[in-house]
């Protein structure tokens, strides 16, 4: 399986997948189980529930489909070099997608990165940054250096892999009411958005967002409350550039964006361990989302594991320590001599 089975709903020319398929640029991301979760269905009351268990991704998250077609996709004749800033699930799909092509990646991650997160990623061929500004750095090195930023934000093509996400959800199981997933920035539910779109079928479509980055909830409802001591999308982005164009796509579906709270997060974060499912408390997060969402009692709902747990104390201790650059000379400096780049 490949996020390249579906390459005809990418809208590109179909070079990024031939590539793909010549080189062999496939991480053997995509085609997660779609799990039937009567147990949970009973909990949550709704008439059925699906779980599509991104968390069982080789990367350990949905990053692997988006990030992946942003490698590919943007590869050259020559492997070249990507910046990326991150809390650590994006950089680790980013490092081993890059690995494939043969890329150099740059990973700006905040001192603040789960120290799993950050130890997997020093165990991969990516240099790391660690920084106090890692969005800005990042930014700073594409801009001068000529360098692509495969931030989300950042990349018009960042959604793109995650069609595919809807595809086999909705190969699997077409006549799907409502799907929910964790989202901070929106790219990946723009991503199912437009894949669903090209299908001619879209459910409701909900993004469960906590903690502090709510910004597609608060273009729905300006005055939703977050959570800033959530375990639940920690680090992410905050004010998403296209939240409004996003969230109003979302409520024409039917759906919209639902915010959850420690609680409720903790709560079902547990009622999935003791289930067998081992995810991150955007996992909980999501059920809890469910769980707070008026009208299902008759849907078929799907709700997207977007990662894996991981507990820091089980992670062997990185061999290297990140790099630590705490100014844009210094972050000049470093891409200049010791990345060998020079300004564009």
């Amino acid at each position: 399986m490949s996020i390249w089975k579906h390459a005809a709903l990418f809208g590109d020319d179909g070079a990024p997948a031939a590539r793909a398929r010549e080189h062999g640029w496939t991480l053997g991301e995509g085609g997660t189980p779609l799990q039937d979760r009567h147990d949970l269905a009973a909990d949550l009351g709704v008439a059925r529930l699906l779980l599509k268990r991104e968390d069982l991704e080789p990367g350990g998250s949905h990053k692997d489909r988006g990030v992946l077609y942003q490698v590919v996709r943007h590869r050259g004749a020559q492997p070249g070099t990507c910046v990326l800033s991150s809390s650590g699930n994006a950089a680790v799909s980013a490092a081993a997608a890059c690995r494939l092509t043969g890329d150099r990646l740059v990973a700006f991650v905040s001192p603040s990165t789960a120290p799993g997160k950050r130890a997997r990623l020093l165990a991969s061929d990516a240099l790391v940054v660690e920084t106090l500004k890692p969005i800005n750095f990042a930014r700073y090195a594409a801009r001068v250096f000529g360098l692509q930023d495969l931030r989300g934000t950042r990349d018009p093509i960042a959604s793109v892999g995650y069609r595919s996400l809807a595809a086999e959800v909705h190969d699997a199981a077409p006549e799907v009411d409502a799907l929910f997933t964790f989202s901070s920035s929106g790219i990946s539910i723009a991503g199912i958005a437009d894949g669903y779109e090209q299908l001619g079928r879209t459910p409701a479509l909900w993004a469960v967002q906590s903690g502090s980055c709510i910004g597609l909830a608060k273009a729905i409802d300006p005055g939703v409350q977050g959570d800033p001591g959530s375990p639940a999308g920690r680090l992410g982005i905050r004010n998403p550039p296209d939240a409004p164009a996003i969230a109003q796509r979302l409520v024409d579906t039917g759906g919209g964006a639902v915010v959850v709270h420690t609680e409720a997060v903790l709560a079902w974060s547990q009622r999935l361990a003791d289930a067998g499912v081992a995810v991150s408390p955007e996992g909980g997060a999501v059920l809890a989302g469910i769980a707070a969402t008026p009208g299902l009692g008759d849907a078929t709902v799907v709700a997207v594991m977007t990662g894996a747990r991981h507990d820091d104390d089980d992670d062997d201790a990185p061999a290297a320590a990140p790099i630590s650059l705490d100014s844009y000379l210094e972050v000049r400096t470093f891409f200049e001599e010791q990345l060998g780049l020079r300004p564009a």
